[in-house]
C-alpha cells in the first residue's frame, strides 16, 4: 500500500491510508515465531531462537508467563522453559500480547480513550473469547485468544484520523441514535472493523484473525467461507467486555449483541453472564502487565 499524495490526504480514505502507513509493524520476532510454530519440525529451541534476539519481547514474555493469569507452579526463567511449560500456543499468545502492547499509542484521541483502557478492553476480548469458546464448545479453537485480543486494532488508525477534529465522533453520535460503526462510516466512509482487517493483513497475521476483526460487529453479515464461530465468539466477547466496563469509549451507548450469534454458539444468557463474572479477575491481572510491556517501547 503506497502513501497518498498531498491532494489525497484531504480525503478520509487518503488520511486513513497515510495513518496506516505510520502504524508500527509488529517485531520481526513475531513473524519468526509464527513460522516456527507452523513448522511441525520445530522444537522448543527453535521457538526460543525466534524470540531471543528481541530482548524487550523476551522480558515481557517472561513477565507474562510468570503472571497469575498463567498460574505456573514454578518461576519461568527462560523462553525455552516457557515453551516447555506453557506450550507453543500460549507462548505465541503471550509474545503477541507483549508486542501489541508496545504498538499502542498513549491515547486514542478520536475515541477519547486512554491506552490503559484500550488495552484492558483488548485483554478482556481475548480472555472472554477463549472462555466463551470453552463454555460453548468445550474447547478453545486455535487463534481465538489472538482474534479476541486484536479485534479492535483498527481503532489505532481510525482514532488517529478522528483526532484531527476533536469531538467529531461524539458530535455525530450525540442525539442521532447512530451506532458507532454508522458514525464512523458517515465521517470517514469506513469503520474501525474494516480497517482492523487491513491492519491484520498488513501485519501478515493468519487470515482468521483478520476476518474476526473485520466482522466482529456484524457476525451475521459475514460472507460464506468465514469461520463464523470465531467471529461470533469475538463479537459476544467484545460486548461483554464493554458491559463489564472494560474500555468504555465514545460509542458505548449504541452497542447491541447480535442475538443470532448467541444462538449459533448455543449459549444462554446465564452462561454468558457466568463466563463474564468469572473472567474479571484474570482480565485485570493480565491487563496490569500493560505498564511493563508499554514501558519497553519508550515515549512516542
Amino acid at each position: 500500500m503506497t502513501s497518498p499524495g498531498a491532494s489525497a490526504l484531504r480525503t478520509p480514505q487518503g488520511r486513513i491510508v497515510e495513518r496506516m502507513s505510520r502504524l508500527p509493524t509488529l517485531p520481526a520476532s513475531v513473524a519468526r515465531l509464527q513460522a516456527a510454530i507452523n513448522d511441525s519440525r520445530s522444537t522448543a529451541a527453535d521457538v526460543e531462537t525466534a524470540i531471543r534476539p528481541d530482548a524487550a519481547l523476551t522480558t515481557n514474555l517472561l513477565r507474562m508467563a510468570n503472571s497469575p493469569f498463567f498460574g505456573m507452579p514454578r518461576k519461568v526463567e527462560s523462553v525455552k522453559q516457557a515453551v516447555m511449560i506453557l506450550g507453543t500456543r500460549r507462548v505465541y499468545e503471550a509474545t503477541l500480547s507483549a508486542a501489541f502492547a508496545r504498538v499502542i499509542p498513549k491515547r486514542l484521541p478520536g475515541y477519547e480513550l486512554e491506552a490503559a483502557e484500550f488495552w484492558l478492553h483488548c485483554v478482556g476480548g481475548a480472555i472472554l473469547s477463549e472462555r466463551l469458546a470453552r463454555a460453548a464448545m468445550g474447547r478453545a479453537p486455535e487463534l481465538i485468544f489472538t482474534a479476541g485480543l486484536l479485534h479492535d486494532v483498527g481503532k489505532l488508525v481510525i482514532g488517529s484520523v478522528l483526532g484531527d477534529e476533536p469531538g467529531q465522533l461524539q458530535g455525530s453520535l450525540a442525539g442521532s441514535g447512530a451506532t458507532l460503526l454508522g458514525a464512523e462510516r458517515a465521517l470517514l466512509e469506513t469503520t474501525h472493523a474494516e480497517v482492523g482487517g487491513l491492519v491484520c493483513d498488513r501485519w501478515q497475521l493468519p487470515t482468521p484473525i483478520s476476518l474476526a476483526a473485520r466482522w466482529h460487529h456484524a457476525p451475521s453479515a459475514a460472507p460464506a467461507g468465514v469461520d463464523r464461530s470465531l467471529v461470533d465468539l469475538v463479537h459476544v466477547a467484545n460486548d461483554l467486555a464493554h458491559l463489564l466496563g472494560f474500555g468504555t469509549d465514545a460509542g458505548e451507548l449504541q452497542r447491541t449483541i447480535d442475538e443470532a450469534a448467541v444462538r449459533r454458539l448455543g449459549l444462554s444468557v446465564k452462561q454468558a453472564e457466568e463466563v463474564a463474572a468469572g473472567a474479571v479477575e484474570h482480565i485485570q491481572q493480565l491487563a496490569e502487565l500493560f505498564a511493563g510491556a508499554a514501558a519497553e517501547k519508550g515515549d512516542r
